[in-house]
């Protein structure tokens, strides 16, 4: 069980402690209160967040989807639309074979009339020699094709027309063909239309959805099939394997970064994709999170505001509330002070009227002895008796008002850092002799490498006289044992000591440092140890902790903070360097 009684500092140093126990308080408190308002908000921020921009997100890959995907039903109509024209050019009673003299310029003219992409249209025969031709490239007239990629594959497949990528040929421009197998006369012929990528472009990209969209043709290599401004692109495109549902993903093209659908056509290998710059993409979600961020910091900053002040109004009544406390404790320890003043006369009066009833008495009888009325007679050895007799009751008075003086005088103890080990060896010493007749044993265990405490050493001596003197008066008339032990515990240096007297109650542990409250018998003691004991540790910023059990002994502790005692040191350093 642990006494801690409120002692009386200088104003000024419990004003300034309990300002900075206060600050302290007022940030936790801040911190505290900031973690608890905004962790909450935080949390929920950033699941909205998450929310929304999965909900923004999937509206974008949906909206880029729903382009792809019409694009992607507009080129298929748009390529099925030039097979049907071959198709019908080449249909009975349209295209002779070998066509007559200006046959081939009015097939040409008629699938112009149906797409102005289309560029030539040419006749091969079974080995595969161009064997008509109109367009603007008629030197391509009489050449072989047998060996073309585009050739062999038409007569390997079993479909009947053609989609080819876009190359270059024998006249060195890029297009790409629309072919239509027949069989004449027991041999394949192949009638072919050019097309021009550069207006297949210009078709595909007329048809986009959004701003900043580009829709361009890849085959899957990734080689571009529209030709963009008039320019070849040899950017490649890394296409996802061929389904039948539009992809979504992001892409780097040009030095920039992409948000692109994937569509398949269904007519021709080739693969729609339709891009747009991701800045331009995530504006919605970008314009989100700075609403919700702008939000958020002015929340924040709202509950900071509101933390600040509300903390600020809260310790600052606290502290006032503090302070009213102490200072109604101060008057109640001074009223205290005054009601012991009062309690103590019966005790006192008892304390002082014993060695004034000795001194009164022995003087009486030396009166008597010098009264030669009485005829008594002068026996100088007798006399000197009674003459240490008055004189130890004129010293018993005189420690008692020594007592009481102290008791009522505060002073403000020099502090010096100081070796207790010293102080606590120099005691046990003066009290070796007295505890050995007493047939009481003193046993040492102190901690190694205890650092220096700043205590005034006579205050801490008399301390410890007292606790020893107590220690000794608890085992009176037993043989018993004393234990001084020391210790470092959290920047506090404790030193504890441990008897095997008869112990105290828990009522008699309340009342411990009670001014002139003891457990002796009546003559035997003045209550004022203690008490006065308490006030010296208290000075030194420390404290006085009770152990106790009846029959089982009593452990008082002292405990001394280092920390506190360095501090006391740096400010009695520049209270001295201030007076020099």
């Amino acid at each position: 069980m642990n006494v801690d009684l409120i002692a009386t500092p200088m104003a000024q140093q419990w004003r300034t402690r309990s300002h900075a126990q206060f600050e302290h308080i007022r940030r936790r408190l801040r911190w505290q209160m900031l973690l608890a308002y905004v962790t909450p908000l935080l949390i929920l921020a950033a699941f909205f967040h998450y929310q929304y921009t999965d909900t923004i997100k999937q509206g974008i890959d949906n909206h880029l989807k729903s382009i792809a995907e019409n694009q992607r039903n507009t080129v298929d109509l748009f390529l099925k639309e030039r097979v049907s024209n071959l198709r019908n050019v080449a249909g009975e009673g349209s295209c002779d074979i070998p066509p007559s003299a200006g046959q081939m310029d009015r097939i040409l003219s008629a699938l112009r009339s149906e797409s102005p992409t289309f560029v030539d249209v040419g006749l091969f025969s079974p080995d595969g020699t161009l064997a008509a031709y109109s367009g603007p490239h008629p030197q391509l007239e009489g050449k072989s094709y047998r060996d073309e990629a585009w050739w062999r594959k038409i007569h390997d497949e079993e479909s009947d027309t053609l989609l080819s990528d876009v190359y270059l040929g024998f006249r060195g421009k890029p297009h790409f063909i629309i072919a239509l197998r027949r069989s004449v006369g027991g041999g394949a012929w192949i009638l072919r239309a050019s097309v021009d990528p550069e207006k297949f472009g210009e078709f595909v990209g007329s048809h986009h959805l959004t701003a900043e969209a580009e829709t361009l043709i890849v085959n899957p290599r990734g080689e571009r099939q529209t030709i963009a401004q008039g320019q070849a692109s040899d950017e490649r495109v890394a296409v996802p394997p061929r389904s039948g549902e539009a992809v979504v993903d992001d892409m780097d093209g040009d030095g920039r970064r992409y948000l692109a659908a994937f569509s398949w056509l269904t007519e021709t290998d080739w693969c729609i994709v339709v891009r747009v710059p991701a800045g331009i993409a995530y504006a919605p979600l970008l314009r989100a999170r700075i609403i919700l961020a702008s939000l958020m910091l002015l929340t924040i900053a709202a509950l900071v505001l509101v933390v600040m002040r509300s903390t600020t109004r809260i310790v600052a009544r606290l502290e006032e509330s503090d302070i009213a406390k102490a200072n109604l404790r101060g008057q109640l320890f001074n009223a205290a002070k005054l009601a012991s003043v009062g309690e103590m006369a019966a005790g006192v009066a008892h304390e002082i009227n014993n060695p004034l009833a000795i001194i009164y008495e022995e003087a009486g009888i030396m009166r008597d002895m010098m009264d030669p009325e009485i005829g008594g007679k002068v026996d100088l050895e007798d006399f000197r008796e009674r003459l240490g007799a008055i004189g130890e009751a004129a010293m018993r008075g005189r420690t008692i008002t020594r007592k009481l003086m102290a008791f009522a005088r505060q002073h403000d103890p020099v502090l010096e850092p100081t070796d207790i080990l010293a102080v606590i060896d120099k005691i046990v010493a003066i009290k070796d002799v007295e505890f050995r007749v007493n047939d009481i044993e003193v046993l040492k265990d102190y901690a190694e490498n205890l650092p220096r405490v700043m205590i005034n050493a006579n205050q801490m001596e008399q301390v410890l006289l007292n606790l020893l003197n107590n220690a000794r008066d608890a085992m009176a008339g037993t043989r018993g044992r004393v234990r001084i032990a020391t210790r470092l515990v959290d920047g506090e240096v404790h030193i504890d000591i441990e008897d095997t007297g008869c112990g105290m109650t828990a009522d008699q542990i309340e009342k411990a440092f009670f001014p002139f409250f003891t457990t002796k018998d009546v003559g035997k003691g003045t209550g004022l140890g203690l008490s006065i004991s308490y006030g010296i540790i208290k000075s030194f910023e420390g404290r006085i902790e009770v152990q106790s059990a009846v029959g089982a002994g009593t452990t008082l502790t002292i405990v001394l903070p280092v920390d506190a005692g360095r501090k006391a040191a740096r400010e009695s350093e520049g209270g001295r360097e201030t007076n020099a």
